[in-house]
């Protein structure tokens, strides 16, 4: 009895257990070193009412409550009772998007109706701040950034092109 009280005992302690905060984050690399600087906006519920995202400026956006956006293309993931929103992002030349988030929220990228499918995934640096990078291909033209699933109703995003400030071939 003694052993099963000392086990429900630290149960708690494990639980709340959670990775030591950093005491400086690192500065970050290209193409996140702005990821720190500081914008706002408020998600749209539609494409023509949605922010447009410029290329290296991260914003905090204030998402919406995700029965009230009307997505391009169906989102990948939904969760009840969560916030979502619609960013435009414009792109001249083909390149290698990333898309940065602060939290867990599903990230899909549509041109007109049409859903583009990611190319690669994962997480930021440790200490950045950033939860989750998703890349895409993208062509030149006007892009629906949309985000849904988010447990908190705002968000840090950020698109940068994966060439950003590299040496260019001659």
């Amino acid at each position: 009895m003694k052993r099963l009280l000392f086990l429900f005992a630290l149960a708690p302690l494990s639980a709340q257990a959670a990775p030591a905060p950093c005491a400086s984050p690192p500065p970050l690399a290209e193409p996140w070193t702005s990821w720190p600087q500081s914008g706002t906006a408020t998600a749209g519920a539609t494409v023509s009412t949605a922010p447009r995202l410029i290329l290296g400026k991260p914003l905090t956006a204030t998402l919406r409550p995700g029965p009230q956006v009307q997505f391009a293309v169906p989102p990948g993931k939904t969760v009840p009772k969560s916030h979502a929103g619609i960013f435009t992002l414009a792109v001249k030349n083909p390149a290698r998007v990333g898309i940065a988030l602060s939290d867990a929220a599903w990230i899909d990228v549509a041109t007109g109706t049409t859903a583009l499918a990611s190319v690669d995934h994962g997480h930021g640096p440790d200490c950045a701040g950033i939860r989750k990078i998703v890349w895409f291909d993208l062509s030149p033209g006007l892009h629906a950034i949309q985000i849904a699933g988010a447990l908190k109703p705002t968000i840090r995003i950020m698109a940068a092109d994966a060439r950003a400030n590299q040496p260019q071939p001659r």
